[in-house]
């Protein structure tokens, strides 16, 4: 595979509107669900060596507590990983979004929730970019993992992929002091059709 795959800005610019779209479906979906009011940040789009995702998720996430990271592959044109990351205060939050009291939640607990969450995230988001780009993607159930510092993040990535596109954004809750991340990572693949797809989107406008 070609190492010097990119994005131009123009391309760029595309993907986060496409993005944009798609993140207002997932939450719409959580905010539903969990009777609050959820936003999703501006996707922050970059094309990085596969090497070098250990240092970006160490500059980016800045894990200092213990986190738990809960994986979903992508299958089908788009193809990849979704990655969300959350604190652990945060993933106890979110649960009591979910009706579980303080003193009462599990390990087990905080999982199924945030489990759920990426089941939502990555479905809304993923199925709506997906659409746009006239393909259709299949989801394996997501695992989870509890990450204690970015040195025990999983090198299987640096085996799938030679690059991978980043697509960034910070999941936040009204008044809930909830913050957590969803990556999507795809493989090279992956990239060549997305931006092959994003070229045939911005010549119809």
């Amino acid at each position: 595979m070609n190492t010097q795959i990119t994005l131009s800005e123009d391309q760029q610019d595309c993907l986060q509107e496409l993005m944009n779209i798609a993140y207002g479906s997932a939450t719409a979906a959580i905010s539903s669900i969990l009777d609050a009011f959820a936003t999703l940040s501006v996707p922050q789009i970059s094309v990085i060596d596969t090497h070098s995702l250990k240092s970006h998720l160490l500059d980016n996430i800045k894990v200092e507590n213990s986190h738990f990271i809960s994986s979903q592959t992508l299958n089908g044109k788009i193809a990849g990983e979704c990655l969300f990351v959350i604190g652990e205060q945060s993933s106890i939050n979110m649960a009591k979004e979910f009706g579980f009291e303080n003193d009462e939640i599990t390990q087990n607990e905080l999982c199924d929730v945030i489990l759920e969450i990426t089941n939502i995230l990555s479905s809304a988001t993923i199925s709506k970019l997906a659409d746009e780009m006239g393909t259709v993607v299949s989801f394996s159930p997501p695992h989870i993992h509890i990450l204690n510092s970015i040195e025990n993040f999983d090198n299987q990535y640096l085996d799938k992929y030679q690059k991978v596109i980043i697509i960034k954004t910070q999941l936040n809750f009204e008044n809930q002091n909830i913050n957590a991340e969803l990556l999507i990572l795809t493989t090279d693949d992956s990239i060549v059709f997305i931006r092959d797809m994003l070229d045939r989107i911005i010549e119809e406008f």
